[in-house]
């Protein structure tokens, strides 16, 4: 399925939380909740192509986060604790028995302060591939790459532009001497470049900014809240040498800090995860949901 196709049985919908309008969609009641977050400069649709299976077990929400999507903008008001708090009053507010968060990148940083918060009664949590240390971030690749995106966006006027632009945005692979350009590596068809560029349009410049200066990462502080997720937790880790956000490092100090945390590691995969291969990351997913949040459906 296309990332861009719209998911039959799926409603759209408007939660107006605390001075933000948060646009979602929301699938058939067919098992417990389950809530999707996106990554930076991504929408709720970036998770179409698991959208099908797991909604045949699960009640999904999927959410824009503040700044991206249809959901609303709040200049300067990007940082990881103002989207859970967003989210929080989501949870709150419609699903108040608890729900179980599958956060990707930057939402699997919101879905870390959300299982650490007792009011949102998070049942198990999932992080797809999310920084845990800020300093991971700003040595990643994802800092000079986030900064030239935030300026095409502020310079594109058409979705077709934009995605010609992502194309020319070279990055510098981990053991490679030469940069590379998006354009040219696996998996960036026209198709998956329009579809990036569209989410881009929709993307406040100021949630990449905040980003990009740190301030994003304001009150994050990993030793503090980790300790708090009583839940259990799976990491997704993406190779590092791929483009992984999620350092083996950083993969130690969670391991240590959680109290129930499980790993499963995809050497053939980068960042992007389900958005480069479906169906491994379905299989990881579903077998965890599956012992933790059992559909009693089923």
């Amino acid at each position: 399925m296309a990332a861009s196709s719209p998911v039959k049985h799926f409603q759209e919908k408007v939660f107006p939380a605390a001075g933000i309008s948060l646009h979602y969609a929301e699938g058939p009641p067919t098992g417990p909740p389950l809530v999707l977050l996106h990554g930076l400069a991504r929408d709720w649709k970036s998770f179409s192509v698991l959208l099908p299976d797991l909604s045949l077990r699960y009640h999904i929400f999927a959410l824009d986060l503040r700044g991206h999507g249809a959901s609303s903008r709040s200049p300067h008001g990007y940082r990881i604790s103002q989207y859970a708090q967003d989210v929080s009053e989501f949870l709150q507010a419609l699903i108040p028995a608890g729900a179980a968060i599958f956060g990707h990148s930057l939402g699997g940083g919101v879905g870390m302060c959300l299982a650490a918060n007792a009011m949102c009664h998070v049942s198990a949590l999932i992080v797809g591939d999310s920084t845990i240390s800020p300093a991971t971030f700003a040595r990643s690749m994802y800092q000079p790459m986030f900064r030239q995106l935030r300026d095409l966006i502020l310079r594109a006027s058409t979705q077709h532009e934009l995605a010609l632009g992502i194309a020319e945005i070279e990055i510098q692979i981990p053991g490679l001497r030469e940069s590379l350009r998006i354009g040219d590596l696996p998996g960036n068809s026209k198709v998956v470049l329009m579809e990036w560029a569209r989410c881009a349009l929709q993307t406040d410049p100021d949630a990449l900014a905040m980003t990009l200066d740190a301030s994003s990462f304001e009150g994050w502080h990993p030793t503090q809240f980790l300790p708090r997720i009583s839940c259990p937790t799976l990491l997704l880790q993406g190779n590092p040498e791929l483009d992984g956000l999620l350092s083996d490092d950083d993969v130690q100090i969670a391991r240590k800090l959680l109290a129930h945390s499980e790993i499963v590691k995809f050497p053939l995969l980068g960042h992007a995860l389900f958005m480069q291969q479906a169906k491994p990351v379905l299989q990881a997913v579903t077998a965890f949901l599956e012992k933790h949040v059992p559909n009693p459906r089923a």
